[in-house]
C-alpha cells in the first residue's frame, strides 16, 4: 500500500470481524516491529502474540472491562524490560545524566526514595515499546487489518496473565483484526495549529502536497 494510504487509513476500530489473521501476516508484523528504534539499541521489549481467545477476553477484563477487545482474533501484547533501578546509577552514569536532564536531579533523587523501584522504572521506561507498537499499527494496515491502541490496562494483572518474568511488564494492547464497523469520521486539526517554524509564535506556513 502507498505509504500516504496507510497514514491516512489507520483509524481506532473497536469491532472486528470474526476472521483470523494469516500466520504469514502477523510473522510480517512482528518483523516490522524488530525494526522499530530504542534507546542505545537496547531493544528491550517482548511482542504478546496473543490468539488464545481466552486469553484475550482476560487481558479484556484488565484492560478495564473493555469487552470488546474480545472480538479481536489477535492482541498483541507490548511488554518491556523494567529491571532499572535509580540506586543502581554511579554519579557518572550516562543514563543518570539522561534523568537527571530530563525529570531534574531534585525529581530523581525524591523517587530514589520510593521502595517500590520497579514501579519507578515503569514509569520511567512506559514509552519504551511504544514505537515499535506504531510499527505494529501501521503494518497491520499495510496488509488490510485495523487495530486500536490501548493504554487503560492494570499492568500487574496484565503481566500475570502472560506468565511475565518480574523484570518484564506488559505496557500496552494493540487488538488487531479485520474492522467489522465503519471507522468514525474524525476532524483533524490544521497543520498550522500544530506545527511552529522555529519559535512557538510563529506558527508553520504548509503547503499541501498530499
Amino acid at each position: 500500500m502507498d505509504y500516504w494510504d496507510v497514514i491516512k487509513k489507520r483509524r481506532s476500530i473497536r469491532k472486528f470481524q470474526d476472521k483470523p489473521v494469516p500466520k504469514e501476516i502477523i510473522d510480517a508484523i512482528i518483523e516490522t516491529a524488530r525494526f522499530a528504534p530504542s534507546g542505545s539499541n537496547v531493544q528491550g521489549w517482548q511482542f504478546g502474540v496473543v490468539t488464545d481467545k481466552a486469553v484475550i477476553k482476560k487481558l479484556a477484563a484488565a484492560a478495564g472491562n473493555q469487552t470488546w477487545i474480545s472480538t479481536a482474533p489477535l492482541v498483541i501484547a507490548l511488554c518491556g524490560q523494567v529491571t532499572m533501578n535509580l540506586n543502581d546509577f554511579s554519579a557518572d552514569d550516562f543514563g543518570l545524566t539522561v534523568e537527571n536532564l530530563r525529570y531534574t536531579p531534585e525529581l530523581v533523587e525524591y523517587l530514589k526514595k520510593y521502595p517500590d523501584q520497579q514501579k519507578i522504572a515503569l514509569l520511567f521506561d512506559k514509552s519504551n515499546s511504544m514505537i515499535p507498537g506504531e510499527h505494529i499499527i501501521l503494518s497491520a494496515v499495510n496488509y488490510g487489518l485495523s487495530a486500536c491502541w490501548i493504554g487503560l490496562l492494570d499492568v500487574k494483572k496484565a503481566s500475570g496473565i502472560l506468565d511475565l518474568p518480574q523484570e518484564y511488564a506488559c505496557t500496552f494492547l494493540i487488538p488487531i483484526g479485520y474492522a467489522a464497523e465503519d471507522p468514525r469520521k474524525i476532524k483533524r486539526k490544521a497543520v498550522e495549529d500544530i506545527a511552529f517554524q522555529d519559535r512557538f509564535e510563529n506558527k508553520y506556513h504548509y503547503r499541501r502536497s498530499h
